[in-house]
């Protein structure tokens, strides 16, 4: 059987910026440095709760979102290509997925590390653009599941192998057995893409707040 590398994570923060699920396509382009740095095409990334993103208990972790690698490109590419230009976010629009644009650095050669953070009303810390950059990539799926603010619990006999706590390069899942299960679970069950808005996110209805269109 081919091989499956599947890669579970506990997340701390929901609000569809790392992920970013709008316009059509999932990204991760900020946070998890070793995640994109060096998981490779094909590979799946899922996503889970944990205490701090929402009080999880140990053991009952519920899927936020899962991902299929589908690209894999520098940071210099990511901001050039017109085809990511949907993903840069727009501070004074009233479309919230746009607010929540992760394409925010734009390569500058007379700094030191290559790019300067554009104004952004999140992910503000100035410390988390080394954290960022160091990952040198951003990760794209066109192939992806985003349950958000609505996460799913998974039944055991087919749930990833999920890490106690936070964990930098996430815990691989070995047995493709159990991988081949999930998918054809979710594929049974759930359209592919948004499935519900982010679980720090306002109250509003996904078909009015979700343009879900693609980059042009």
């Amino acid at each position: 059987m081919k091989e499956i590398r599947l890669f579970s994570y506990k997340m701390t923060h929901d609000n569809g910026f790392a992920p970013n699920p709008f316009h059509g396509f999932m990204t991760l382009a900020n946070c998890k440095p070793y995640f994109r740095k060096y998981k490779k095409v094909n590979d799946w990334i899922a996503g889970f709760t944990s205490k701090k993103l929402n009080n999880e208990i140990q053991g009952e972790e519920k899927l936020v979102y899962l991902m299929k690698v589908t690209r894999k490109v520098t940071y210099e590419e990511y901001w050039n290509n017109p085809e990511y230009k949907c993903k840069k976010p727009i501070n004074h629009s009233l479309i919230l997925e746009n607010k929540a644009g992760d394409n925010i650095y734009k390569p500058n050669k007379e700094l030191a590390s290559g790019f300067e953070k554009i104004t952004f009303y999140n992910h503000l810390e100035d410390y988390l653009t080394t954290i960022d950059l160091s990952g040198q990539n951003v990760l794209i799926s066109e192939y992806f599941y985003y349950f958000g603010g609505n996460p799913i619990s998974i039944p055991e006999e087919f749930k990833p192998d999920v890490p106690k706590s936070q964990s930098a390069h996430g815990k691989r899942t070995y047995n493709i057995d159990k991988i081949s299960l999930l998918l054809n679970y979710l594929e049974s069950k759930y359209s592919m893409g948004i499935i519900n808005l982010p679980l720090d996110w306002p109250e509003v209805n996904i078909n009015e707040s979700v343009t879900c269109k693609k980059c042009k």
